[in-house]
């Protein structure tokens, strides 16, 4: 198995000289700077110096065939660097063309492959192209797919709404599907990544029923279209006799489910009569399932047709939520290449940006 290589950005100033780049790098306290055809020069008695430079506002590098200060990007023994306009060597984020962010590590190196920041407790995870660009949007890799925000951060452990669609990403960045516990609520991600809402089915054919409004798994009592059914803890619907509280209601299969109530009907040759809510008035020596009250009132109300109670809406981290910022705003004082989750095997590939399917 192989293994990704880190880089590490060095949080203290001044250490840069004593770094690999300090073997390279020489250093002039005193000298003049000479300007020629829009060229700046830099001399120390009578001397054109080349190569790289350190003065008391930083490092610059003097081409070493002609002298000339630098500017731009430059690509020296291997790596990338970039130097402002005034011929320092620039570290951290850089934006020199527009809708185009790079970042320099503190001894100026630009980062390709992940990116991390940290800010105290938290972290942010980037992904810098072969290029240097930052990505931003849908990036397929390793076989798994990522969602970066416009501000470049990659979305982790955490919902994210995506155009209409609803995502979930997990704690090492990857976008989730199928069946996901969120605190005490199920959910369910297409295999293309979104949430589903409305009625699902599985190959055993059970029926689930996904809230509308937020996602959630029903289980216990749902009202739907003015229609009453009964989930169980495991969010199947039930058909079929059902005894709750020591009250039998009818879930009718013949049609879909749906409770019968404020009516007589015949159930395989006997007549019942059940009340406005569901519960049956003469079902004595009825054979029923008695799958317990399930209370989860994210779901819908839990007490039964004609209790009071519903939807207590969506929480904080669920679908609703939203973040923001650019990528200057990450001002942490230690960046490192690794991935959201950690160390991983193997090398991160360019992949598809164009979404999921």
């Amino acid at each position: 198995m192989g293994h990704k290589r880190y880089w590490t950005a060095v949080a203290a100033a001044g250490m840069i000289g004593a770094m690999a780049l300090g073997s390279a790098f020489t250093s002039y306290a005193a000298g003049s700077w000479t300007k020629s055809n829009d060229n700046w020069t830099y001399v120390d008695n009578g001397q054109v110096y080349t190569g790289w430079l350190q003065t008391s506002e930083g490092w610059y590098y003097m081409d070493p065939s002609t002298g000339y200060m630098t500017k731009d990007f430059k690509q020296i023994d291997g790596k990338w660097y970039f130097f402002k306009p005034s011929g320092i060597m620039a570290t951290g984020w850089v934006n020199p063309e527009e809708g185009k962010w790079y970042y320099l590590l503190n001894d100026g190196t630009m980062v390709t492959g992940w990116l991390k920041i940290s800010n105290g407790t938290t972290s942010d995870f980037y992904f810098m192209r072969g290029n240097g660009t930052m990505a931003t949007g849908w990036r397929e890799m390793d076989g798994a797919w990522y969602y970066f925000q416009s501000n470049g951060k990659c979305v982790v452990n955490s919902w994210a709404q995506i155009k209409d669609n609803w995502y979930l990403f997990g704690t090492d960045g990857k976008m989730m599907t199928g069946w996901a516990k969120v605190d005490k609520d199920y959910f369910y991600l297409n295999t293309d990544g979104r949430m589903l809402i409305g009625w699902l089915s599985d190959s055993d054919g059970n029926k689930y029923y996904m809230d509308m409004s937020n996602g959630k798994m029903s289980t216990g009592w749902k009202q739907i279209d003015g229609s009453w059914y009964y989930f169980n803890s495991n969010g199947h619907m039930m058909t079929g006799w059902i005894q709750l509280d020591g009250k039998y209601y009818y879930l009718n299969p013949a049609n879909e489910g749906r409770m019968i109530a404020g009516t007589t009907a015949t159930i395989n040759g006997t007549q019942y009569t059940f009340d406005a809510s569901g519960i049956c008035q003469n079902a004595g020596g009825v054979s029923a399932q008695t799958p317990g009250t399930v209370n989860n009132s994210s779901t819908g109300t839990s007490g039964g047709p004609g209790a009071s109670g519903g939807s207590s809406g969506i929480s904080s981290n669920g679908p609703g939520g939203t973040s923001g910022g650019t990528p200057g705003s990450s001002s942490g004082n230690n960046s490192t290449s690794n991935s959201p989750g950690g160390s991983s095997s193997g090398s991160l590939q360019a992949g598809r940006t164009d979404g999921p399917g």
